[in-house]
């Protein structure tokens, strides 16, 4: 069936969700787990005086990265998936989600149909939305366990 699944999240409560089932698809075909998270890309200063700011806010935007994606690492742990935890920056979270699709060899990406992160949180779904019309990787959009009322 999948031989490996690329799970990009936002650190939500939807994206936690989408990942615990992603990983019940991956734990039932012998599939293995990427977890990924995209910080967005910060804005380059204009002068040199800025630079250090610019450099600490990008740091703490990876690391920020690095914990949500450790999150999905730790549940595929607990669940006995293989796994392994990717994070990158970037301008374009949708086009390096599939560039990391393709680069890594994934055969499906399992993803939240909504974002949380900077400008996609006051447009919801754009990110999702994008990979699955751009992506040749196929896409499974988790949309939820519950049904608002």
């Amino acid at each position: 069936m999948f031989r490996k699944i690329l799970i990009p999240t936002d650190g939500s409560a939807l994206s936690e969700e989408a990942a615990s089932a992603a990983i019940a698809l991956a734990r039932g075909s012998g599939a293995e787990i990427v977890a990924l998270c995209v910080a967005q890309e910060c804005d380059r200063p204009d002068g040199p005086a800025d630079e250090g700011t610019w450099a600490a806010r990008r740091e703490r935007a990876l690391s920020a990265a690095a914990q949500r994606a450790g999150r999905i690492a730790r549940l595929a742990r607990e669940a006995g998936v293989p796994h392994s935890l990717v994070t990158a920056m970037a301008s374009s979270e949708h086009d390096e989600i599939i560039r990391i699709a393709l680069d890594l060899h994934c055969d499906l990406i399992f993803l939240a149909a909504h974002g949380q992160c900077g400008v996609t949180r006051l447009i919801a779904g754009r990110v999702p939305q994008l990979v699955l019309a751009y992506s040749p990787v196929p896409v499974i959009m988790y949309r939820g366990s519950t049904v608002p009322a």
